[in-house]
């Protein structure tokens, strides 16, 4: 019987890579799991058939499940690299062999230690980045274009910020709450945000703010709208910085 690129030799017990024409002679646990997945080819063979071995009428013997378990590890790593999916091992249930390999389409949160596909992180890039885009598209005047002040703030503990400050016509009030915000984060015993941005809109009065953790696997953006009536007023403090989990 063809099993990908073996042959499983039934009468002779060996299972043959017509590849390399290497050859694995089977004991009889292993010729009797084996024999009866191709047996019911296709469907779930329980593992209490498996596991309960009867050859040639002699009394059954019981395969313990550790032995069953690695027996099943052998015949898949036996299998050309290709053809490793015919053989499909559900838990509590039983085994399966297929037809022809069958193609998993591995869920991007099914096991947290299993590889992603390029495809998975390009579309978790995608993602990530038409999520910055429609913030940043929010902002007034955009981020693409060059900040009106930028600096680097060091914290009680050592971290550097980068800040960014984008203002409107009246640069004396991008400079207040430029120097106001960066007086105040130099406070700060924490701050997990590698960089805050700060956008002032005088027309329509109100403060934007776009912080980044880019410490994480999956960097971590967060945005936050202020309404300002005096823009000549700094009104940031540390428990403002508190309030809106900017500072710790």
């Amino acid at each position: 019987m063809q099993l990908g690129c073996c042959w499983f030799d039934n009468t002779e017990r060996m299972l043959i890579d017509q590849t390399t024409a290497t050859q694995w002679h089977l004991n009889d646990h292993e010729y009797w799991v084996l024999n009866q997945l191709a047996l019911h080819r296709g469907q779930v063979v329980p593992l209490s058939m498996l596991q309960t071995v009867a050859i040639s009428g002699d009394s059954p013997q019981q395969i313990p499940h550790s032995e069953l378990l690695d027996i099943i590890s052998k015949i898949i790593n036996y299998l050309c690299q290709r053809h490793v999916n015919m053989i499909e091992y559900v838990p509590d249930q039983g085994v399966v062999l297929y037809a022809t390999a069958m193609n998993k389409r591995t869920k991007i949160l099914e096991l947290p230690n299993r590889l992603l596909s390029s495809g998975q992180y390009l579309f978790i890039i995608v993602i990530l980045l038409s999520a910055l885009l429609f913030v940043y598209s929010n902002l007034n005047p955009p981020l693409f274009t060059q900040a009106d002040v930028l600096r680097q703030v060091l914290t009680q503990n050592g971290h550097v910020i980068r800040l960014f400050v984008f203002g409107s016509d009246n640069q004396q009030d991008v400079l207040l709450h430029a120097d106001c915000l960066a007086s105040q984060l130099r406070l700060c015993h924490h701050v997990r945000w590698d960089s805050i941005t700060m956008a002032l809109s005088s027309n329509q009065h109100y403060i934007s703010f776009i912080l980044i953790d880019s410490s994480e696997i999956e960097p971590v953006v967060s945005s936050l709208k202020v309404s300002v009536d005096d823009m000549s007023s700094p009104f940031i403090t540390q428990q403002w910085l508190q309030k809106v989990h900017i500072c710790g």
